[in-house]
């Protein structure tokens, strides 16, 4: 829900000591409302240097690598092919991760016809016809009232997404579970938690569709040399029937993409993220 948390960080990254930095989306939970007068990359871009510079005074860093799952692959790619004197930090980019993402519709001709119609509904074309955001006030209004209290957000994700897991799947939850250290209690209050921080402003939320549908700075079929070569990881579950339906178009515009299928629904790359961050960091 775009509220940024890290519960538990992949192994990779924990073996090479890497500060796991996760922010919060502008206008989602308790992050400030963005400044409508640039556009959203450009936005991204500027936030994501300061809080950079913040942390790292004197950039004493040696590497960044860009992960997303979602809606939060749109700022990802930006980062990932934000031009560098816009965005100075994107030179030492290693590489990015993509789970379940989206591609950029103003160069994705074809995307609408990939859409689940949930997104279709939400991010596709109608999102973009119908006036003043109704449709978006119409789902946040949906949203919120599964959100009122903790124990009704835990009953709406168990029904919207665990109780939708086959035997496998359930399976390979249970072990990420015993390897975390955690109780699948703990695990769904976390996300009911997050999702009631993201219902405390809309913001956010009412121009997911506008950004997605926005320029995000590049096209990825045409970026340069240094950027393209930098390598993209690309992950589907197998059975997710939310998203990752543009992951096609993302590997074949991306020079350097490589596609990753890994079985479930559409978290279930959250069990195999030491699996995926070893293959990536082994990439680049």
């Amino acid at each position: 829900m775009s509220v940024g948390n890290a519960p538990d960080v992949p192994e990779p990254c924990r073996e090479l000591n890497a500060h796991w930095i996760a922010p919060t989306l502008p206008g989602m939970g308790n992050s400030s409302v963005r400044d409508r007068s640039d556009s959203y990359h450009v936005a991204l871009a500027r936030d994501m240097t300061a809080l950079l510079s913040h942390l790292y005074p004197t950039s004493a860093f040696d590497t960044i690598y860009l992960s997303g799952g979602s809606y939060g692959t749109v700022q990802a790619q930006m980062l990932y092919g934000a031009p560098y004197e816009l965005f100075p930090p994107g030179r030492k980019i290693a590489g990015c991760i993509l789970l379940a993402g989206f591609s950029p519709f103003k160069y994705d001709k074809g995307y609408s016809k990939t859409l689940t119609w949930q997104n279709w509904f939400s991010v596709g074309p109608p999102s973009q016809i119908v006036p003043f955001h109704l449709l978006q006030r119409l789902v946040s209004t949906i949203i919120a009232s599964k959100f009122k209290t903790l124990e009704a957000g835990k009953d709406w994700l168990r029904h919207f997404l665990f109780d939708k897991m086959d035997e496998d799947e359930k399976r390979a939850f249970a072990k990420y579970l015993e390897r975390s250290g955690r109780s699948e209690t703990d695990f769904v209050e976390q996300w009911a938690r997050g999702s009631i921080r993201c219902a405390q402003n809309w913001d956010g939320f009412m121009e997911v569709s506008d950004v997605i549908h926005s320029d995000w700075g590049f096209n990825p079929a045409t970026l340069d040399d240094e950027h393209a070569a930098k390598p993209i990881l690309v992950v589907g579950s197998e059975s997710d029937d939310l998203g990752g339906s543009t992951n096609a178009w993302l590997v074949a515009n991306y020079r350097s993409a490589k596609f990753k299928a890994i079985p479930g629904g559409h978290i279930s790359s959250v069990y195999y993220l030491d699996e995926i961050w070893r293959e990536m960091i082994d990439r680049a």
